[in-house]
Formats: C-alpha cells, structure tokens, sequence
C-alpha cells in the first residue's frame, strides 16, 4: 500500500474516532444492543480474571467498554470507546465515553474489551462529577487463551483489557478523558 493512501485511510479513521466521540450514549436504537454488548463483555471478564467477580462484587460500581478500538500513526493516533456504567449493585446508572488523542512515535491498531473497577462509592462519585485526574496503566491483560488475576487499585481504579485483536504495544488510560452522562439525562 502506497504511503499516501495509508495517510488518507487514516486520517479517515482518525476524523471518525473524533466526530463518534462527542456522544457519551449510543444512539437510542443502538442502546439495547449496546447494553447486552456490555454483558456479554462482563461476562467474559468474569470468566478470564481469577477473583474479577468478587472484586467486582466489593467495589462501588465498574464501566464495561464492550469495544475500544485504538490506532496509531506514525506521530498521531487515538483511543475511542463507549462504556455503561453500573453502581455497587450491578445496576446500569449512565453511560461513559473513552477518548483520547495522542501525540508521538506509535503504529498499530488495535480493538479490545475493557472493564473499570471502580473501588468505592466515592471513586464512583468522583467520575460522575469529572473529577478524575492520572494515568493508569491496564493493571491485568486476559487473553483469549488464559487467565488473569485481579489486578490491584490505582488512583481508586483498576484496568481490566482482554479479548484484544490486532497489534500495538501498552495501554494506558487518562482518568481525565473518561466521561459520564446519566441514563436519565440522555434523549
């Protein structure tokens, strides 16, 4: 593939991952199919972490990101995901949204499933009113075909990442670019 196609093509993909994350829900008629997206990724992580349940369990809530796709450019790339935020007791309370664009030397792309637990109510809290703040660092990658341990908490969260397919090296989220909308405050 010649350099100036590769360019466009991600330049495409680079507008697309802008203009899909100003929305934190999906669109009304994808929010059903959204929502069992989400379980299926819960359940997937309760399946692949040894101890994911039980931390899940004791936590204040979590955000499962059924997809969150990633790539990068020579010099640009970008994160994109949305997420359904659950309370201490599994309930689904609002939706979050994953995005962020980053600067410096990276190639790949790459999609994944990812789950935040959230350690307490305060931490919970704290996301809702954005006011989160720090980098961390996927703490447990499960893979397709083995198991993770429960990570554990850093800045009041933990990172879960697994089922990834395609190539790029380290993950890391800015608390800061995780946004939360309410379920009653979306149209």
């Amino acid at each position: 593939m010649n350099r100036t196609l590769f360019s466009n093509l991600f330049v495409a993909l680079f507008v697309t991952l802008s203009l899909t994350a100003c929305h934190v829900a999906p669109k009304a008629e994808d929010r059903a199919t959204f929502t069992s997206e989400a379980k299926i990724a819960k359940q997937w992580f309760d399946t692949n972490v040894k101890g994911f349940t039980k931390q899940v369990d004791g936590s204040g809530g979590y955000i499962v990101f059924p997809s969150v796709g990633q790539a990068g450019l020579m010099f640009t790339g970008g994160t994109f995901g949305r997420g359904a935020v659950h309370n201490a007791s599994g309930q689904q309370i609002g939706w979050a949204a994953l995005s962020r664009a980053s600067l410096g030397l990276q190639l790949g792309a790459q999609a994944y499933k990812m789950t935040i637990v959230l350690q307490d109510e305060g931490t919970l809290n704290k996301f809702k009113e954005g006011k989160w703040t720090g980098d961390v660092s996927a703490t447990a990658v499960a893979a397709n075909e083995g198991m993770a341990a429960a990570g554990q908490f850093s800045e009041g969260v933990v990172v879960y990442v697994g089922d990834q397919a395609g190539l790029m090296a380290g993950i890391s989220i800015a608390l800061a670019n995780v946004r939360y909308k309410n379920l009653d405050d979306v149209e």
